[in-house]
């Protein structure tokens, strides 16, 4: 049965629609509401009523960091809005945009503009919308660093909300929305970029970017001071295409790296240094919690590059999970437990995906 659609004030009504997903999993939504005009489709009843208020309903962003075990979705909805632009305060910029736009798009637009905050967030996929959400971050950035804040729909009081940034209970990976799964519905957001270069910029310190950086650097024969966010943003979609399936690709899919880097007690880190003295940690900011890598321990406990029948992890980056084509959605969870539960039996560490698992 094809997809065909209804159009009313406001939005369009999509029967039988496949959802694009990135990790190439045949999805489709008995039911999908593309919501094009908010102010028009959240002033009749109906949408409210019969599809806002409905917790049954899943919110969809560009389906990038969604797992979809099942094939089929009752009723799905997704925001058609894509507008954004900026308001100039001097020697700072306060950028917006709505919930549909393409996040790596509207990072890109930034920094061709010259405005640094957002540049480390390149060749991200999904939208704006959830990018607060999971608190989206690349290479020393989180979209916390630059937030002024959110306007949101509240589906259980059925309201339009604005939020500062500190009220949105951004950490890492985290927010207090992902502690109300399915409640809020992002509108907008706001940010403050700077039209100067930051005093630690360009910050290379990471694996794989300084490297990249310093090819491009002696290309153009310039010092690293002078990178533009352009260029910088150029050079970080450059590492991600090395390390990461490209998410655009129909061939191999992947939402990016499945697994988030587990924060453990300092205790727990000391053992384990004793144990893998080779062991990457990252001390956090309190000192008493410590960050681990989870592509290491994934590599490990020896799933870099295995694949049961056509899922398995990334022979480039263990962190990633891969759909080499053909693979179910309960395919790829199959493998992502199973990788939970050797990583927790070799180093009693407990993995937590970063995708929302659709079950």
């Amino acid at each position: 049965m094809n997809a065909h659609s209804v159009s009313r004030s406001g939005v369009d009504r999509l029967i039988n629609a496949p959802i694009p997903n990135t990790l190439n999993l045949p999805v489709r939504a008995r039911e999908l509401l593309r919501i094009v005009d908010a102010p028009s489709a959240f002033s009749q009843r109906w949408v409210r009523d019969e599809w806002l208020a409905d917790p049954e309903a899943l919110v969809l962003g560009g389906a990038s960091n969604i797992l979809f075990v099942r094939t089929e979705v009752g009723k799905a909805m997704s925001l058609g809005t894509s507008t954004y632009g900026a308001i100039d305060l001097g020697d700072r910029v306060r950028v917006f945009a709505d919930g549909g736009v393409g996040l790596d798009e509207w990072v890109r637009w930034t920094a061709a503009q010259g405005w640094y905050g957002l540049e480390r967030l390149a060749e991200i996929p999904g939208t704006v919308g959830a990018a607060p959400i999971q608190n989206v971050g690349a290479y020393g950035v989180q979209i916390s660093d630059v937030l002024d804040a959110v306007a949101l729909w509240d589906r259980h009081k059925q309201e339009y909300v604005v939020w500062r940034a500190e009220e949105c209970g951004l950490s890492y990976r985290h927010s207090r929305f992902k502690e109300e799964p399915g409640r809020w519905l992002v509108l907008r957001i706001w940010v403050t970029l700077s039209k100067h270069a930051p005093r630690d910029w360009p910050h290379l310190g990471y694996p794989g970017l300084e490297s990249a950086a310093a090819r491009y650097l002696e290309s153009v024969e310039r010092a690293a001071h002078g990178l533009t966010p352009a260029e910088l943003a150029t050079i970080v979609t450059d590492v991600r295409r090395q390390k990461l399936p490209d998410w655009r690709s129909d061939t191999i899919g992947s939402v990016g790296s499945f697994f988030q880097n587990p924060i453990v007690a300092r205790e727990l880190a000391a053992n384990l240094a004793e144990r893998w003295p080779d062991m990457p940690q990252y001390p956090q900011d309190t000192q008493e919690r410590v960050k681990l890598s989870a592509g290491w321990l994934i590599e490990r406990a020896g799933w870099k590059g295995k694949t049961v029948d056509a899922a398995g992890m990334s022979e480039i980056h263990a962190l990633v999970l891969v759909n080499h084509g053909g693979a179910t959605g309960q395919a790829l969870w199959d493998v992502a437990q199973q990788v939970q539960a050797d990583v927790y039996s070799q180093f009693g560490v407990r993995l937590e995906p970063e995708p929302l698992i659709w079950q």
